[in-house]
């Protein structure tokens, strides 16, 4: 049941900005070219009123979250009771390596040099459950090792998926590599299989810290996700917006983040079933915030061994491109966030991790 729903949401998530691209009397050949080509490539430029509009709704959204880890007053730090293992240490050699290899342009390593994102976040999940082994005796992709193998195959679904979307608002592209259509499935879905298994893995770590694990657990309660009408609303709703990003991608570009999350979490709430954020209706948002923060964490490093990678991509973002930090404007490490939800709540079903519940 689970899979229908699952598939029922990504058809909604699908179905909507080319509906509104033939309602609008267009006509979707431009956005069906594969490899994926943005049709989107020009935006308006740098606008201090909407960056600020934008700047107040982070901040809002945020706040709570900053308030509550303020007023934390447990210990803050992991406890460190293991050395870090030899394998850890051989990923952590890995790491560096391939993060050597990605930013130089050595002419012996050329016919590699476009594929070391792979093999580079590959380390980096090894590497973050080194570090969960060493804070709390756990292994993380060893917990249940073939539902942590399945990740990676439904990460690459799982972020084509944002690919497809953003032909519809051009938000990014990629450079220093051309491929043929075959080629460039292959490889491309080979990169985007690290994206759940890194983000999963990061949340795991986050919770060897008591700030992360503990404080997170008496906040506001929402009741109302447990009323099927608010999942039908709320896939309701995010299907118009949805829609309309493809109408006004200048205007509802942002809105590629939220929609995907709240379609999702909606069609599990119409449909009665558990998910990753049930904790929210009891008050308690730890993995809310530990997703969104695992996701933040990683899209730092992703946009840092991105920046002077030769396959690499780039953004050109409506209104905040500004203030960069490698390749993305600051204002875009805000949509990490929701990010993170949409990965936990795919996860969960993955995982079949349930949020306990009193």
């Amino acid at each position: 049941m689970n899979v229908l729903i699952l598939v029922s949401a990504v058809g909604l998530i699908l179905l909507m900005p080319p509906a509104g691209i033939l309602l609008t009397g267009g006509t979707l050949a431009p956005y069906l070219d594969f490899p994926p080509r943005p049709v989107i490539t020009s935006h308006p430029s740098f606008s201090a009123p909407v960056f600020f509009v934008f700047l107040v709704f982070i901040l809002i959204s945020v706040l709570p979250f900053l308030r509550k880890t303020m007023a934390f007053k447990g210990s803050i730090s992991s406890p460190k009771v293991r050395s870090l293992p030899g394998w850890g240490f051989a990923a952590f050699l890995g790491l560096a390596g391939f993060w050597v290899l990605a930013w130089t342009r050595w002419s012996w390593f050329s016919f590699f040099q476009p594929h070391t994102f792979f093999p580079l976040w590959l380390c980096w999940i090894i590497c973050v459950n080194a570090l969960t082994y060493r804070a709390s005796g756990r292994y993380p992709m060893l917990d249940a090792p073939f539902r942590f193998a399945a990740l990676f195959a439904v990460s690459a679904g799982f972020w084509w998926i944002f690919e497809y979307l953003n032909r519809f608002v051009g938000n990014w592209y990629y450079s220093g590599s051309q491929y043929g259509a075959g080629t460039y499935f292959v490889l491309a879905t080979l990169s985007f299989s690290t994206v759940l298994p890194a983000v999963e893995s990061m949340k795991d770590y986050l919770l060897t810290f008591p700030r992360f694990s503990d404080g997170f657990r008496q906040m506001p309660c929402l009741r109302a996700l447990e009323s099927p009408w608010t999942g039908a609303g709320l896939v309701s709703i995010s299907c118009i917006l949805l829609f309309l990003t493809s109408v006004f991608p200048n205007q509802f570009f942002f809105l590629i983040w939220i929609c995907p999350f709240f379609i999702f979490l909606g069609s599990l709430i119409f449909s009665g079933k558990a998910h990753a954020f049930a904790g929210v209706k009891n008050g308690d948002y730890t993995l809310v915030v530990a997703y969104a923060v695992a996701s933040l964490v990683c899209g730092f490093f992703w946009e840092l061994f991105n920046f002077y990678s030769l396959a690499r991509w780039q953004y050109t973002i409506p209104y905040v491109q500004v203030l960069h930090l490698f390749e993305m404007p600051a204002l875009g490490y805000a949509g990490y966030l929701p990010f993170g939800l949409e990965c936990g709540l795919i996860i969960g079903l993955v995982l079949n991790t349930r949020q306990n519940i009193p």
